[in-house]
């Protein structure tokens, strides 16, 4: 009996050696890692063009959007990104616009979650119908919902455009608010256009640089002074309400075409701006770099790389930063599904 017992313990032993290996590891990585260093999962079983984007109501509640099967899902959280609602679908998002025709190959494509000054949220996205190969037919409708509360519910869905028979394509980073109840909607492709929603009106919003080029995939951002902001493979800054621009020098210049590099500039309320950014298609951690004078200079030396040995996508505008609070800002990314990482602000923009 004895060296029965003996040859069991003695069969077992890998088994303890590889449990104490393994909660040695999670001790000594709970031992070096801060709270904020620990992404919460907030969107599973996601492929394709997931695209999650987030933002803050007045109350604090966090909003976060993305792509399900062919239909925006969202999620909420009450408590800062402590903790989240289960994922509920926005219906609106799945209905096929009358203006497009019913075809076999369709998809819901994400554009944005962003608050309006009444705290309404507003989501855009795309319903793209491809029938080419049957007769050559492609739209790609942009589409808006809009939430009075806090995102629980959600309006029938509005169309943008079309223009001139055209629909608009897919809208690029945030909806910015504009005079008169107006929004400023950046594109994938062409120049910015202004979309007034009591009235339908969709107009152009020229925006050149010096060299009187103009760009696609631009963000255009207000900080508290003012000043726009229009980050495209270049940066521009206007003080005059958008009438001229000039080239930001100091910031990081990227290929006039798609690169596969997401960014993302968010305004805090104290006048710095951050980029949020990745670089490649096998990026590795979250990289963050920040302005301190109204987006006039930037310090690409000071940039500073949280969860380096974690793949994030970066491809077009993947990874989204909003502030919580006056010492925390919040990431959503994808990493398999969508997360959700809380900082602390003295960690990436001090």
């Amino acid at each position: 009996m004895m060296i029965q017992v003996c040859v069991s313990i003695r069969r077992l032993l890998p088994f303890f050696g590889l449990l104490i290996a393994v909660n040695t590891a999670i001790l000594a990585q709970g031992s070096t890692l801060k709270a904020e260093d620990q992404p919460i999962v907030i969107g599973q079983g996601v492929s394709g063009h997931v695209h999650p984007s987030i933002c803050r109501t007045k109350d604090g509640t966090l909003i976060v959007v993305y792509k399900g099967a062919n239909v925006l899902m969202r999620t909420r959280s009450v408590d800062g990104g402590q903790t989240w609602e289960k994922s509920e679908v926005i219906t609106t998002s799945a209905k096929r616009p009358d203006v497009i025709r019913e075809v076999k190959v369709f998809e819901v494509y994400p554009g944005t979650a962003d608050v309006l000054p009444d705290d309404r949220v507003v989501v855009t996205w795309n319903y793209i119908a491809d029938d080419k190969a049957k007769d050559g037919y492609y739209e790609r409708a942009l589409l808006y919902s809009i939430s009075s509360d806090q995102g629980r519910t959600w309006s029938e869905q509005g169309l943008v455009g079309p223009v001139d028979g055209k629909h608009l394509g897919a809208v690029r980073h945030n909806v910015l608010p504009w005079s008169e109840g107006r929004w400023l909607l950046p594109l994938r492709a062409g120049p910015p256009r202004l979309f007034d929603p009591k009235t339908n009106e969709v107009t152009v919003f020229p925006l050149t640089g010096p060299d009187n080029k103009q760009h696609s995939f631009q963000q255009i951002v207000r900080t508290p002074k003012g000043t726009l902001l229009a980050m495209g493979p270049v940066l521009l800054r206007s003080t005059d309400q958008g009438r001229s621009w000039t080239t930001v020098e100091t910031f990081r210049v990227v290929p006039d075409i798609d690169t596969a590099e997401g960014r993302y500039l968010t305004v805090l309320t104290d006048g710095r701006v951050l980029v949020t950014f990745g670089v490649g298609t096998t990026n590795k951690g979250l990289s963050y770099n920040f302005s301190a004078d109204d987006g006039l200079t930037w310090n690409n030396d000071n940039t500073a790389l949280l969860l380096p040995e974690t793949n994030v996508a970066a491809r077009y505008y993947s990874a989204r930063t909003v502030q919580l609070d006056e010492q925390h800002v919040g990431t959503v990314f994808v990493h398999g599904g969508v997360s959700f990482l809380k900082v602390n602000l003295d960690r990436v923009a001090k």
